[in-house]
């Protein structure tokens, strides 16, 4: 029953030693992006041993973005892809093949990296450019409303406002109100008191001819 337990001790790591593995690993991973390095390990026989080829497959865990991130040269996840292919492992022996991968991964760093940044690079403007656009178009129309609002205000006879600027009391309203109530009763009374006089004015006529 104790050789169950075997393994179990053996997978037991302290934490130092998780960390140094994972620092191998990981500069280990990065090696495979050099297919000098990959021709180096065919032509030893590396890829011929199970055991590495195991290996291989185990550390695909880097793909993953949680260990992805921390690739300071990605293109080795590639590389990495390749070599579970029995087809690639047989070829990269070849110096030829290897000076082929090397030359158009070269290649692609010259070219394609600079082409990548500079399309970023414009993107990144673009954007820029579109926020600065969109506050200006909100900045005026802030200010629009504002002015439309104030001309509101302005035009309102009763308003809180009126044209010179100066806030009208409740007391000038109703004075105002008074004011108009005694034009319009003294020009009811004008007709009538008009009648008045022609009448008196009849009256007196008669009087003095008779």
């Amino acid at each position: 029953s104790s050789l169950l337990f075997l393994p179990i001790v053996a997978a037991i790591e302290s934490e130092e030693q998780q960390r140094r593995r994972w620092q191998i690993e990981l500069e280990f991973v990065q090696c495979l992006s050099n297919p000098n390095y990959l021709n180096f390990l065919a032509q030893r026989g590396f890829f011929k041993d199970q055991s590495f080829i195991n290996y291989l497959k185990y550390l695909q865990y880097w793909k993953e973005p949680d260990y992805a991130k921390y690739l300071m040269y990605p293109m080795c996840l590639y590389f990495l892809d390749l070599l579970q292919y029995e087809h690639f492992r047989r070829e990269i022996v070849n110096s030829q093949c290897c000076k082929f991968i090397d030359d158009q991964a070269i290649l692609q760093w010259q070219h394609y990296t600079r082409k990548r940044i500079k399309l970023l690079e414009n993107v990144t403007a673009a954007q820029q450019q579109q926020q600065q656009l969109q506050q200006q178009l909100q900045q005026q129309s802030n200010g629009s409303e504002a002015a439309t609002g104030a001309e509101a205000t302005a035009a309102t006879p009763n308003g809180n406002g009126n044209g010179n600027g100066n806030a009208a009391g409740p007391g000038e309203g109703q004075s105002a109100s008074g004011v108009l109530q005694a034009v319009q009763a003294n020009a009811q009374q004008q007709p009538q008191q008009q009648q008045i006089n022609g009448m008196a004015t009849g009256t007196n006529i008669k009087l003095e001819l008779n």
